[in-house]
């Protein structure tokens, strides 16, 4: 049964639809992207769920009204990103409506130094790989027949390596493979292609190590919009429907790996739950249990202020819900709006909205104004990464874990550092 304020959101959704059309043509890009698959899985999906789900009107009310905070946000907060930086705007604008008439070009510096750098971390993500035995231990999982051992098996084994290895494997190694490839693209020159081959290999391996259903798949769908972007940003009906055929048949594939006691149909049913019904469940199941039965938690919930300003060990509000509903050890990410409503109510939830907003559309301006060359190729692959993340963690994770700041802002400090060093080199020769 659907409620007053659930069509108050449909509106909202209907607005962003005009929005899109309007102001974010659907292209690749990390905002239209965004607000497209928020609008899927957190708009769409979410009114669906409610209406068959069994629910407290009350909790229910609050999810509704949180996500229409977050709507609102989120565009608040792309409207203050053009605001601040009109003339990017107009560059970006410019870029974007002859990206698919603009040759790929690219300036070969520091080329060998980037193939050098690739090829020490995939050595390096190698020799993790192989010293904790995850050939050895992939086969183990295979083997296991019991979709409870193998997510028992995950929680042990899966985050191995330490914080710098999974932030490395997530979200660096794979922006410095996208660049590499890209550049050999232009380049054709083999050493590139080399270390690109290589660093891609090591990378696939690496995210099957981890034993989830999704990272490895993430990664194939961002080598695949790296190669679109090599052409044009706009993508046609036909290749949404590649792009979701590889989603589906990737995911089943991963479902029965998983799952082997489900039939094919057990399959397919569990992908429809797994889409919409569940990312929208651990939502309301999260505000089912803040503030009524744990309360907010004013920022502890955030790795960094925690260990700043936190005391003990971090037991994350995704692992409190799934203790509190009995299903410990099981994977109860939620998307960002329902991280933000743990630490700071419904304030955290606007405030959080434009936050995104702003930091996904800086970084789109950014990117294009850097023109179709292989660099911004390599970041809107890897922001893709950090829209997933978005998805299904806090915003603070996507933004540093998942890449989504992180790599823009490594990339701004490594120019810096080259341009230094360029211009001291240039007075030494002086």
């Amino acid at each position: 049964m659907l409620l007053p304020l659930d069509y108050l959101h449909a509106l909202c959704l209907v607005g962003i639809v005009a929005y899109v059309w309007q102001r974010e043509p659907l292209r690749l890009l990390l905002t239209p992207l965004m607000l497209a698959s928020f609008g899927v899985l957190y708009g769409v999906g979410n009114i669906i769920y409610f209406a068959g789900a069994d629910t407290v009107p009350e909790v229910r009310r609050t999810v509704t009204l949180s996500l229409i905070l977050m709507w609102v946000g989120l565009l608040a907060g792309i409207e203050l990103a053009r605001s601040s930086a009109p003339s990017l705007v107009r560059l970006s604008r410019q870029v974007t409506r002859t990206w698919g008439r603009t040759a790929l070009a690219d300036a070969g510096r520091g080329d060998q130094l980037l193939a050098a750098l690739g090829m020490l971390i995939a050595l390096f993500i190698l020799a993790v790989f192989v010293g904790f035995g995850k050939p050895a231990q992939l086969l183990a999982f295979f083997a296991l027949e019991s979709a409870k051992e193998k997510q028992k098996y995950r929680f042990e084994l899966g985050a191995q390596g330490g914080y710098a290895y999974q932030t490395l494997l997530a979200s660096v190694a794979p922006f410095l493979s996208f660049l590499l490839l890209t550049k050999a693209f232009v380049s054709k020159r083999l050493y590139l292609l080399s270390a690109a081959a290589l660093l891609g290999v090591v990378v696939f391996a690496g995210k099957l190590g981890t034993f989830q259903k999704v990272p490895w798949l993430v990664y194939l769908l961002q080598l695949l919009i790296v190669w679109q972007l090599r052409k044009r940003l706009e993508f046609s009906a036909g290749r949404m429907v590649f792009f979701a055929l590889i989603i589906v048949g990737g995911t089943f594939a991963a479902s029965l790996i998983a799952m082997p006691e489900l039939d094919t149909a057990g399959i397919f049913e569990f992908l429809a739950y797994r889409f919409f019904e569940v990312n929208n469940e651990v939502i309301y199941q999260t505000f089912y249990v803040y503030p009524a039965y744990l309360p907010h938690t004013w920022g502890m919930n955030i790795g960094m202020f925690h260990s700043v300003f936190g005391s003990g060990d971090l037991v994350s509000a995704h692992t409190q819900v799934a203790n509190f509903f009995g299903a410990a050890g099981a994977t109860f990410d939620a998307f960002f709006v329902a991280d933000a409503w743990v630490d700071f109510g419904y304030p955290g939830v606007a405030l959080m909205a434009v936050l995104v907003g702003y930091a996904v559309k800086t970084v789109d301006l950014y990117v294009t104004c850097l023109g179709k060359a292989p660099l911004a190729v390599a970041l809107l692959g890897s922001g893709m990464y950090g829209v997933f993340q978005l998805q299904v963690t806090s915003a603070f994770t996507a933004f540093l874990s998942g890449g989504l700041l992180f790599i823009p802002l490594l990339v701004l400090v490594a120019e810096g550092l080259v341009n230094d060093l360029s211009r001291g080199q240039a007075q030494w020769q002086r």
